[in-house]
């Protein structure tokens, strides 16, 4: 029974993850999608639990797929469903702390390393009940299932929640629960497969550590920023990719300004237009807003690279480390009273508002070798000046990880007499048709008369 619970609560929170749209509290009444009835409830910052109960045992399984040690909880559930005659039962669920005072995530670890004190389970989510399935139910159908069973309040109840075809009351309720009553948000269902997750903007400084050219008409102007925060041990997280917030005539300031900051990397974070990053040393503080910061996506947990910095060596790639996402980073100032410090960067900014459990890092030393397929080297003189052009076409072995391509194509074209001597290019591809045809079609284009095979 519990493995195949296991992999079913696996499956729905990632199903689930893929679902949720962030909403700032600014655009309520103007992103929610029209619909004539909404279930609105409050959103606890705590753990995500299934709950499963069969044969009068309760088992908890988290996102990972670990089971919870037995706690208070359990009894608690069991009483209940007992005497409410239930005999399977199925549901998603929040584990929080209950407090007077805001907490976050990590309290809920902390408890649960102290045998779980002052915990609380909410559900949100029917998804079985005896042998029936709710998956394809509309949300109102399971919630008044859901209050047939559990209730409002106690140490184990179903989610806080109220119905509405206003928007303006869920505006009201967002006051008064995350405004005043310092919830962490509020979730907004209706009668498709949409679910809004509605939160505050969250605000974050961290250090740039490499940045990115557009393509095409706009590839004088800067496309995006590479932003990291700082770790205990005094190594670089990366999370994010910071591109709004500029007009054109900053970005093409910007981009003058940091191609001259360049520095060694012996690793290659490649941006969604397929172009390099370009790493630089880390400096310049940035301050950010986000709508919503998440560890976890519909693919699982979210691995990022973890990297080192030497002023002579440059950067160099760790192994990938627990990170996360952000929704629409919004780039807000450079705070020139700041530095690359633990104090001002500090990744601890991320664990105040998130908790990293069961999650194992990607050692690099113990990963498969990328293999070259092909290389080319074509040079040409003029005017005595030596240029030369470089074709690498790579398998990386890798493609059965997140965030690994299976193929990458780098082009790289230099000139000594160009006032940019040096352009690099990179595409991935995890089709071999796809990526001999990138290597193809670039030699075609770039390898005209005069060029000579190295």
């Amino acid at each position: 029974m519990t493995s195949d619970y296991i992999k079913k609560t696996i499956d729905y929170k990632r199903k689930i993850a893929s679902r949720y749209i962030a909403i700032d509290a600014e655009h309520i009444t103007s992103k929610l999608a029209h619909f004539n009835q909404f279930l609105v409830s409050v959103k606890y910052d705590g753990h995500f639990y299934a709950m499963i109960y069969e044969d009068k045992n309760a088992v908890f399984i988290n996102r990972n797929g670990k089971i919870l040690d037995r706690i208070h909880l359990h009894e608690e559930m069991e009483t209940i469903l007992e005497s409410k005659g239930i005999d399977k039962l199925f549901v998603a669920g929040e584990l929080y702390l209950d407090s007077d005072e805001r907490t976050r995530m990590f309290n809920v670890s902390t408890a649960l390393a102290n045998g779980g004190k002052g915990l609380k389970y909410a559900a949100f989510d029917l998804i079985e009940l005896e042998n029936e399935s709710f998956v394809d139910s509309t949300v109102f159908d399971k919630y008044n299932k859901l209050k047939n069973i559990l209730a409002p309040e106690g140490i184990v109840h179903i989610v806080t929640h109220f119905t509405t075809e206003n928007k303006k009351d869920i505006e009201e309720y967002f006051k008064e629960k995350v405004e005043i009553g310092k919830h962490e948000g509020i979730v907004v269902k209706n009668e498709g497969f949409s679910i809004y997750k509605i939160k505050p903007k969250f605000t974050f400084d961290a250090v740039i550590i490499g940045f990115a050219r557009s393509d095409g008409d706009r590839s004088d102007m800067l496309r995006d920023f590479l932003l990291a925060f700082m770790k205990e041990d005094g190594s670089y997280q990366i999370f994010a990719h910071l591109s709004h917030g500029f007009n054109e005539d900053q970005r093409r300031e910007l981009l003058e300004e940091y191609s001259k900051k360049v520095v060694k990397s012996d690793y290659l974070e490649v941006a969604r237009n397929r172009l390099g990053f370009q790493m630089i040393k880390p400096e310049t503080v940035v301050e950010f807003s986000c709508i919503d910061v998440i560890n976890q996506n519909s693919k699982g947990n979210i691995l990022k690279m973890n990297l080192s910095y030497d002023e002579k060596k440059g950067w160099t790639g760790n192994y990938h480390q627990p990170s996360v996402s952000v929704t629409i980073p919004l780039f807000l100032r450079f705070r020139d009273d700041k530095q690359a410090t633990i104090e001002d960067v500090g990744f601890k900014q991320v664990t105040q508002v998130m908790a990293f459990d069961d999650i194992e890092t990607i050692d690099l030393d113990n990963l498969p070798h990328s293999e070259i397929l092909k290389r080319e080297v074509y040079t040409k003189e003029s005017r005595g000046a030596m240029m030369v052009r470089k074709f690498i076409l790579l398998k990386t072995n890798k493609e059965e990880l997140d965030n690994y391509p299976a193929f990458v194509f780098h082009y790289t074209d230099f000139s000594s007499g160009r006032k940019d001597p040096l352009k690099k290019e990179v595409k991935v591809t995890n089709n071999k048709e796809q990526a001999d045809s990138l290597y193809g079609e670039a030699i075609e284009k770039n390898i005209k008369k005069g060029w000579e095979k190295v």
